[in-house]
Formats: C-alpha cells, structure tokens, sequence
C-alpha cells in the first residue's frame, strides 16, 4: 500500500481528479485529496502553511500533481525528498508555458499524453518526460440508454467552438448531410445552437448512447500520439468513435475495429455515410472499444502503471 497525495481541482464537467482519487484507494493505497483553488479560498494567506502541514502529517510516498494543481513553494520543499513527484499533464499546446516547465522540472516524473512534444519538454529543462496515455473511468463511463431526444442524432460533437478551427467547417459541412447536434459552448456564431452547453460524465454516456455517430476533432492532429480525453471517453460509454487519424494510433486500436479514423475532410464526409447505412457495423465497432478500453485503460489500470513506476518496477 503506498500513501499518496493527490493535488487536483474537481470539475464538474470531467471529474478526472476525482476519477483518480477513486481508483488509487481502489487498488489498495490510501489516497489524500488536496484541492489548491478550494484551499486558497478558505485559508488565504495561511494557505501554503496549511498545505504543508497536511502534507507532513499523512507522510505520503507518492505526491501526484493533475496539470499545474500544486503552489510551487510548496513542491520546492519536497523536490528531491523522500516522496516520489509526479505531475500529469493531459493538455496540449504548441509551445510550453513556463509555468509548466517550472513545475516539469523539479518532479521525479513528468507524465505527458501527448508523445510528440517530449523533445520540446526536454529542451525546457523538464528531465524526465513520458508518454502516458490517459484513461476512462470504470464507473461514470459506462454504457447507458438514452431515451429523451436531446440525446438523440445522426452525429454528434462534445466539445467548445472557436473561431478558424478546422473541427468547426467540419462539422458545419456534416450539418448539411446529416442530423447533427453539438454539446458544448460557442456554437452559436456558427450557425448551430447547442443541445446542452455543460456536459457531465452521465451526461457524456448518454450523448454515446444516443448519437449514431461520436465525432472525434481535436484541435490538432499533427501530434504524434496526442489525441484528447474525448476518445477514452467515447470508448468508455461504448460509443461509435469516427475521429481523425494521429500518429501512433495503431500502438493501441484497429482501425475498423475498436474505432475507424480519417485522413481528410472528405474521408470524413464518405465514412459518415457509410457508417449511417452500417447500424450493424457501428454496434460491433462500438463493442469492441467499449471492451478494449475497460480491459487495459481504465484509471484502475493508470493508477498501477503510477504506482508501479514510482516503485521502479
């Protein structure tokens, strides 16, 4: 059993840290949850103190950091000490923020989704970056039965527009082919009005369950082996996942089998028909993802793989 302290916010809208925190205790370590932003607001000034002394009293043997969630006095104090650092960044962004790589730099382990950017994390001083893939959640990422219609379409898309994304022309390009329906925020200057602008882990499952087709765009496709949490989670509620091909992909799925990815804008188009005439296919599809994923990449199995390589095994 390791003793570990888990520094993340709690978002409604993914629940990842929460997500962690269950399947660390799970799988038998004892789990402390600090959450910063929360922290500040009731102790103010006393914060840091404060932070510091939970963590001296639970003596963890692992200190575990979801994107940038920790004051960074507070990790100075505990680089190079007897706790294992590790911080999980999940995000992508084409150049590095300093405040990252000064957080990178001083923890055991960086843990990064995305595998073509560890050249760039290395050049910002951060030693020791790895790809970790993410992960969906064995509870909330279920497969569910959606019965009311906002749930229900052709095609659908979970996540925010902005202006001159490509992921933005194509599903506006999708619209004119098929009934779509986006879940998110900035929809509107784009000529489609979102069916729910928030979207939960129970509120995802259904949007799977109702959606013929789940769209997976995401800002770039360019990296390798970057994709966003959009798939795990997909996979996870047992949708059908068509989503533009990235490098590496093939490390972890069979195309047409767990998931079908594209190469193009027009690749998309043709596979959407397809697929819309192919309910039987989709369901396979989608079956076969939902098992891939439950099988190796819940946050049970992410939590192992944290434990086992703070332990050197």
């Amino acid at each position: 059993m390791q003793r570990i302290i888990l520094f993340g916010k709690s978002k409604r809208r993914t629940r990842t840290t929460r997500h962690l925190a269950r399947a660390f205790k799970d799988c038998g370590h004892q789990v402390l949850w600090l959450n910063p932003a929360r922290i500040r607001r009731r102790q103010r000034d006393r914060s840091e103190g404060w932070i510091v002394n939970r963590i001296e009293a639970f003596e963890p043997d692992i200190i575990f950091i979801y994107s940038k969630d920790i004051p960074l006095a507070v990790l100075k104090r505990y680089t190079g000490g007897g706790s294992k650092t590790v911080l999980y960044y999940e995000d992508m962004s084409p150049e590095i923020h300093p405040s990252l790589a000064e957080l990178g730099r001083r923890v055991d382990f960086f843990l990064a989704t995305n595998k073509g950017q560890l050249d760039d994390y290395r050049r910002a001083g951060i030693a020791n970056p790895m790809y970790f893939t993410g992960a969906c959640d064995r509870y909330d990422h279920r497969q569910r039965r959606a019965v009311l219609p906002v749930w229900k379409s052709d095609l659908a898309f979970i996540g925010k527009a902005r202006a001159d994304e490509p992921r933005v022309r194509l599903t506006q390009k999708l619209a004119a082919t098929c009934r779509v329906k986006v879940y998110g925020k900035g929809w509107r200057p784009f000529g489609l009005s979102p069916a729910k602008r928030i979207i939960t882990p129970r509120s995802y499952a259904l949007v799977c369950a109702g959606a013929k087709i789940i769209l997976g765009a995401d800002i770039t496709s360019e990296v390798e082996g970057y994709w966003s949490n959009r798939l795990w989670l997909t996979l996870g509620c047992g949708g059908f996942f068509l989503t533009a091909y990235v490098r590496g992909m093939e490390t972890f799925f069979e195309n047409e089998k767990h998931l079908v990815w594209y190469r193009s804008e027009q690749e998309c188009l043709e596979l959407v028909e397809k697929y819309l005439a192919r309910p039987d296919d989709r369901r396979r599809i989608a079956r076969q993802g939902y098992q891939l994923v439950h099988a190796r990449h819940s946050f049970h199995h992410f939590a192992d793989r944290v434990v086992s390589l703070c332990s050197g095994k």
